[in-house]
């Protein structure tokens, strides 16, 4: 018997967890490499390693920005144009983005190692964390391609209806990520590099196949020759600047952090806010996993017209995301000192201030997920001005502005509650852009319903913009 495609199927709430799930696990395993190393550097070498850690992170997220920028606002062109019958030019365009993307992120793994100290110490390092920053940037930095094969792959797997293969596969590094941090950090005594290399080669489990894949044609998404078709990356580019600020927001927002807690708090502080980023990495890269696995679906049903596809969908997705966001939420609360001391071991200082961080900051998963859904979902229908608006609000002006003002009023409390109260006034932008642009695109019918919503939108956005300025 045939199995019917998912894209050409209706959406129903079953369907649409079991294409998203593989997805949501990929990006959960991706967020714990980094748990992973942090768990045994503060374990096994110290605060100072895991400190150390979090003052590379930057970086690392710079080549995350770039390689999802690629990927996210590619996929949707690909998907879009599969959705038209356009599929050759769906392969060509493919190619070209893994060699541009590839090639962009070698360029900045030699940029960074030119200059690793001078970044290092603009990002809050002192002299007792710059031997382990550059011990660990240099491993990592200079694997940092598999990286970029690893991301573009995540999201290309899930348009070529093998979100599967992606979850076996980050499953696998994930596993290798773990054993490896068992042999080369406490067996071989090889230290923070050993947690750098760990990652490295994790990277490559994840990262290398795909390309063999996609380098055969059993699949109706694979490598052609590519055309070299500047405009429609430029237009990829554009339409994924919004993964890429968020991302570089984050490197931004990790730096104040960093910054605020050395000032604060000292080193102690830095590994407790690293602590708390890495949960958030966790719980966050739900909403993220799920974005990116209906992403593809919001393209094609785009691209084809299907417009009660699209509204089915988008009423599946904003309920995952509420009920996720409860959930998440409920987690951090009871599961607190658990998950902290993972990472404090028997530092009693290092526990209480994450532990204390982590309640007030667990409030941003109540809001979180619909800014994170609503700039994958303009991502999505190839309206990247509007995706990116939401990150740089969300991202940039918030998160920044709240971690510069609110440290100078409330101390270390102020670090702790400028995440949620971002969150909360991003919520409103981002909601308010979501349903009010509804029927445009077509997810949101013309009902009671969708007109309610949309009137709601247009005082919460008015509302929203008045607050921000």
């Amino acid at each position: 018997m045939k199995t019917i495609s998912i894209y050409e199927s209706n959406p129903r709430l079953f369907s649409v967890l079991r294409f998203t799930f593989p997805t949501v696990i990929m990006m959960v395993f991706s967020s714990m490499y980094g748990i992973i190393d942090g768990i045994f550097l503060s374990n096994f070498i110290g605060s100072k390693a895991l400190s150390a850690n979090n003052i590379v992170y930057p970086l690392i997220t710079v080549v995350m920005a770039v390689n999802l920028m690629f990927a996210t606002g590619s996929n949707a062109i690909i998907a879009k144009k599969m959705g038209e019958g356009k599929q050759q030019e769906a392969n060509r365009f493919l190619s070209l983005v893994v060699i541009t993307a590839v090639g962009v992120t070698a360029l900045l793994s030699v940029i960074m190692l030119a200059f690793d100290t001078k970044l290092y110490a603009l990002l809050g390092a002192d002299s007792e964390l710059m031997p382990y920053c550059v011990s660990y940037g240099t491993v990592i930095i200079a694997g940092s391609v598999f990286f970029s094969l690893q991301i573009l792959f995540q999201n290309f797997l899930v348009t070529a209806e093998r979100p599967g293969t992606g979850m076996g596969l980050t499953i696998a590094a994930g596993c290798v990520h773990i054993g490896l941090d068992l042999v080369f950090i406490p067996g071989l005594g090889m230290g923070i590099e050993g947690a750098a290399l760990a990652s490295v080669i994790s990277m490559m489990v994840a990262g290398i196949p795909p390309l063999f894949m996609f380098a055969g044609r059993s699949q109706a998404l694979h490598f052609e020759k590519p055309a070299l078709k500047l405009r429609t990356l430029g237009f990829a580019m554009a339409n994924g600047s919004s993964e890429m600020v968020t991302n570089l927001a984050t490197a931004v927002t990790t730096m104040l952090f960093n910054l605020q807690m050395m000032h604060l708090a000292g080193e102690k502080g830095v590994a407790a806010i690293s602590a708390v980023l890495y949960v958030e990495s966790l719980f966050i890269s739900v909403f993220l996993g799920f974005s990116s696995g209906a992403a593809p679906l919001f393209s094609y049903y785009y691209g084809a017209g299907k417009k009660k596809r699209l509204s089915a969908l988008f009423k599946i997705s904003f309920g995952f995301i509420a009920v996720s966001s409860a959930a998440m939420f409920i987690a951090a609360q009871v599961l607190a000192r658990p998950i902290i001391g993972a990472f404090a071991g028997s530092d009693a200082v290092l526990q209480d201030l994450a532990l204390h961080g982590l309640k007030i900051f667990s409030f941003s998963y109540l809001l979180g997920g619909i800014s994170v859904f609503g700039s994958s979902l303009f991502t999505a229908l190839n309206n990247g001005l509007i995706s990116a608006l939401i990150s740089l609000v969300r991202t940039l002006l918030l998160r920044c502005g709240a971690l510069i003002v609110f440290p100078v009023l409330w101390g270390i409390d102020g670090v702790w509650l400028a995440v949620p109260v971002a969150e909360v006034f991003a919520a409103l932008l981002a909601g308010s852009l979501i349903f009010g642009l509804g029927k445009k695109y077509g997810y949101l019918g013309a009902g009671r319903l969708g007109s309610g919503l949309r009137r709601f939108s247009k005082k919460a956005v008015l509302f929203s913009i008045g607050k921000l300025f």
